[in-house]
């Protein structure tokens, strides 16, 4: 068991000591330490530093997963202060990326919009009946059969009075 923890003790040690862990507070290569995108009507500044003073860096801005990028160029250097303007950049959703060109292969990404107005909400949900229908025209009513229609009650005939019995009538 002490074989175990003493293996364990020392393969832990050995991580903490590699280079990897150790240098992770010195910046990656490449990847600029700090960057910011600004957007004014139709033109883009992408603004940055590198941890490396002398150095070169490009940005270019391009559509999420784009293949190319629309524009590029090398930035604007002040000390380890960058910064590139792009004018006439079209409305759309973009990606900003930057690059310390110091032998590193890192590099710092940013979204950003251009002229995209935010869709508006209705004030008012709309109706989901159906419009009306225009009314079908009555049929004309055929004409009658007969033309004087009589009033008053139906004379059926019948009765004992109209009808000749076979027994004589009573005189008296």
């Amino acid at each position: 068991m002490r074989r175990i923890s003493l293996a364990v003790g020392v393969s832990t040690g050995c991580v903490l000591l590699s280079p990897v862990v150790a240098s992770a507070d010195e910046p990656y290569p490449g990847k600029p330490t700090t960057m910011s995108v600004s957007v004014s009507g139709n033109s883009v500044t992408i603004r940055g530093t590198c941890a490396a003073s002398g150095v070169d860096a490009e940005a270019s801005y391009d559509v999420y997963r784009g293949q190319e990028p629309k524009q590029s160029g090398l930035m604007t250097r002040n000390g380890k202060r960058y910064s590139i303007t792009f004018t006439g950049v079209w409305p759309g959703y973009y990606v900003a990326t930057m690059h310390c060109l110091d032998g590193g292969n890192g590099s710092g990404y940013r979204n950003f919009t251009v002229g995209i107005l935010d869709t508006p909400t209705p004030t008012k949900p709309t109706s989901t009946k159906p419009a009306p229908t225009k009314a079908k025209p009555a049929k004309p009513k055929p004409a009658p059969q007969v033309a004087v229609k009589p009033h008053g009650a139906p004379q059926t005939g019948g009765g004992p009075a109209d009808e000749e019995s076979a027994a004589p009538a009573a005189r008296g």
